[in-house]
């Protein structure tokens, strides 16, 4: 499968022995997608790049962090998708006795659409969660559950596989892990997202490896 290879480290260093609890965190699935903007294509049409410590809003991040990212397209339209769930329960049930078809609704059954519809839009904002930071300390992936942090000793790059929705860290012993923040469909935002990566994580490694 062709891999589009936006970073990768020097391999001046071994790579550090395996470390069992790795093993768990490399093996999450991934999902086809669209075709990535590559950074030169950021720069030719004008798009702002992103550089130092900066946040997916624009603002300014964490001083611990130099960067951090969340996708965008995608927790807008998680947002739209749960409003709307949640508006249609709502509506549904608060009418739902009024409904003349013979059967007896009582107010328990009006409470527990309602309920269904909050819990659905709760799941669909879940998908909101995923960002990743990158700073002199690592970075750290959280993608749906759970933040997860790697050291720089064990980062070997970043790419962006083809015809995949996000991009991925590349770590140590050929493992990997998918960064959902960093998402095809966001374009120039992905791609300069990717670039401030690329220099981050050459600088910190050089700085690891002295």
């Amino acid at each position: 499968m062709p891999v589009v290879r936006i970073w990768k480290r020097d391999g001046g260093s071994p790579e550090p022995p395996l470390d069992p609890a790795a093993e768990s965190k490399a093996g999450e699935p991934e999902v086809p997608a669209t075709e990535h903007e590559s950074a030169s294509d950021a720069e030719s049409t004008g798009a702002p790049s992103v550089s130092g410590p900066v946040s997916a809003r624009g603002r300014a991040a964490s001083p611990e962090w130099d960067l951090e990212v969340r996708p965008k397209r995608a927790v807008m339209t998680a947002r739209i998708v749960a409003s709307l769930l949640a508006a249609v329960f709502v509506i549904g049930g608060v009418f739902l006795r009024s409904d003349s078809t013979g059967v007896n609704f009582r107010i328990a059954d009006q409470l527990a659409m309602i309920g269904i519809g909050l819990l659905l839009a709760g799941g669909v904002l879940m998908l909101t969660r995923p960002r990743v930071r990158v700073g002199a300390r690592g970075v750290v992936v959280r993608n749906i559950l759970g933040d997860n942090e790697f050291q720089w000793k064990d980062v070997r790059g970043i790419s962006f596989p083809d015809k995949k929705s996000w991009a991925r860290l590349e770590l140590a012993h050929d493992e990997y892990v998918p960064m959902m923040a960093i998402r095809s469909n966001d374009k120039l935002y992905a791609a300069a997202a990717m670039d401030r990566f690329r220099e981050l994580g050459a600088e910190y490694t050089r700085d690891n490896a002295a």
